[in-house]
């Protein structure tokens, strides 16, 4: 059967057209997307980590929330809410940060990290803390060198370190970390603070307190072993945004000097 030339001429227009945007609502003129309702439902799908499904109860009242965002938008614009100085000064804050965002984004992309930057950087950190001691602490921290004193004679006289942490460490996280200051390298603590650590053999505590900006601190060195990095799969996404962010703060940098600054 041959399609008549009207027919024909139709079909094919239809054919070369764009597909136009889907509407699912006319709020006082003002159209909303299908494209809107699809990002909504995809954002809340996402976010609950798939407990919420797509089904037409999830549709329609993220469609209400919609309609009702429009209708709440084109009724603060009818008030002239958004020529307002706060609103206005807002708006500028928003859009610079957003500015900023986008420029750093596009620094980060355009830096194009790759293996091999990220290996090298591994590397780097690897010959580092090579040959250097990692040493696991807890601390009870006090107010005064008299405290540490007593608590260091508390201890000498076979009072437990544990029991000491609770009842008179001043950081207010002691009873739950029970002083525990994790694993920390040697070499890249702040050497006074290294050198006290240091000096206690693994088992043993202060043979004086350590004075920081936090107060005066009695040590027990618990362990001690080789200096260790974790596998590289396990910190290349850090890496790869170490490198970003330097290359970030280099244009930045970069900015800075070939700008006319007063």
């Amino acid at each position: 059967m041959k399609l008549s030339r009207i027919a024909a001429l139709t079909l094919a227009a239809s054919i070369s057209l764009p597909v136009a945007a889907e509407s699912i609502a006319v709020v006082n003129g003002v159209s909303i997307d299908k494209s809107e309702l699809d990002a909504a439902v995809a954002n809340v799908v996402q976010s609950n980590g798939g407990k919420v499904q797509d089904s037409p109860e999830l549709r329609e009242q993220l469609k209400n929330s919609l309609v009702s965002r429009q209708l709440i938008l084109q009724e603060a614009t009818r008030r002239g809410l958004d020529k307002q100085p706060a609103f206005v000064k807002r708006m500028d804050e928003a859009r610079a940060e957003l500015l900023r965002d986008s420029l750093f984004a596009d620094i980060a992309e355009k830096a194009n990290v790759g293996d091999a930057q990220i290996k090298a950087r591994y590397d780097e950190m690897a010959a580092q803390v090579s040959g250097s001691k990692e040493v696991h602490a807890y601390q009870i921290t006090l107010g005064s060198e008299a405290d540490a004193q007593k608590a260091i004679a508390q201890l000498k006289k076979g009072a437990k370190f544990e029991e000491l942490v609770k009842t008179r460490s001043i950081d207010p996280n002691a009873k739950q970390s029970g002083g525990d200051m994790n694993w920390g390298n040697l070499s890249r603590m702040e050497p006074k603070l290294a050198e006290a650590l240091k000096a206690i053999p693994k088992g043993q505590v202060s043979g004086a307190p350590y004075q920081s900006q936090l107060g005066w601190h009695v040590f027990k060195v618990t362990d001690v072993r080789n200096a260790q990095i974790p596998p590289l799969d396990a910190v290349k996404p850090q890496i790869a945004r170490q490198l970003q962010e330097e290359a970030i703060a280099k244009a930045v940098e970069d900015l800075r000097a070939k700008s006319k600054i007063q």
